[in-house]
């Protein structure tokens, strides 16, 4: 055996052992295209017990295109097996999201840009999301920023999405866009504080309805009918709120209102279909971005 792969069956048994796998991991990447390698013989060689964790570092690497076409295959395989079985996660989900009427989500893929949607597990898809970003090198050999979406099953009438794309849906004119596309789109935020909020209704191309903390004016649009005046606050004064305010600017609670917050997603929420991972440009995959797949 050289010692470029002893040096990685070392880092990879501390890893699978959980002796500071971290620091383990760190000094794999360091090797550089040199683990990778050693990576890549271990999983076609062995020994047996190292290939899985073989598998899972060249995915932390981001170098899922070294893997064989055979194990490629294996893992699409795998996913499509637990698709029917598929179960909303005790996951944190992350705090900006969309969501579209189920029955009219592909038009997501065509108002983002994305491409290659492949179908995914709540598992996948909400891992793929927490590196939703990978630089890769572009057909003119210059690099390129790609980035990658989920789109949940069918939540009580929903579907949501999550990961990159999702960001520039803040810009008015996009969710106006996604709304053209599949009818309605709603848009929601909060900060990893809890402090800060911001939702968007946008319908047949328009945002009617907008809200955002510190935004001046925070709210957008006039009210809609499903929203509590301002009025009814017991503390209301003279001068507190804007003219077109009302109480609704927590984001999850409008999300649980109109369509469905994903922090309340619990096994008794109806639940049909599959998800779609898919990324703002073709042919790019899951192998350049770092961080390991769920299943």
């Amino acid at each position: 055996m050289s010692t470029r792969n002893l040096v990685v069956e070392s880092l990879l048994t501390r890893i699978a052992r959980r002796e500071d796998p971290w620091q383990a991991e760190k000094e794999l990447k360091e090797l550089g295209p040199e683990g990778i390698a050693g990576l890549v013989d271990i999983r076609r060689g062995g020994p047996g017990v190292l290939r899985r964790p073989a598998l899972r570092a060249l995915a932390v690497l981001g170098a899922g295109a070294a893997l064989a076409e055979r194990d490629r295959r294996a893992l699409e395989r795998l996913v499509r097996i637990k698709l029917p079985d598929d179960r909303p996660l005790d996951h944190l989900c992350p705090f900006v999201w969309i969501a579209v009427p189920a029955a009219a989500y592909e038009g997501v893929f065509e108002a983002l840009g994305l491409h290659d949607p492949v179908p995914a597990t709540m598992a996948l898809g909400m891992s793929a999301v927490e590196h939703d970003t990978a630089v890769v090198t572009g057909p003119d050999g210059g690099e390129r920023t790609v980035l990658r979406a989920f789109v949940t099953p069918e939540f009580a009438g929903w579907r949501m999405v999550f990961g990159g794309p999702v960001d520039t849906c803040a810009e008015e004119e996009v969710l106006a866009r996604v709304s053209a596309h599949c009818g309605q789109a709603h848009y929601y935020f909060r900060d990893g504080y809890d402090d800060a909020h911001a939702w968007a209704i946008a319908e047949g191309g328009r945002v009617l309805r907008s809200f955002q903390t510190y935004r001046e004016p925070a709210w957008t649009g006039e009210p809609m009918p499903w929203e509590t005046p301002w009025t009814e606050d017991e503390d209301a004064e003279p001068g507190l709120y804007e003219p077109n305010a009302s109480l609704e600017s927590n984001a999850n609670e409008v999300a649980d209102a109109l369509t469905v917050d994903p922090e309340r997603i619990d096994e008794d929420t109806p639940m049909s279909g599959h998800g779609w991972l898919a990324f703002t440009a073709p042919g790019v995959g899951n192998p350049p971005f770092p961080g390991v797949l769920d299943i």
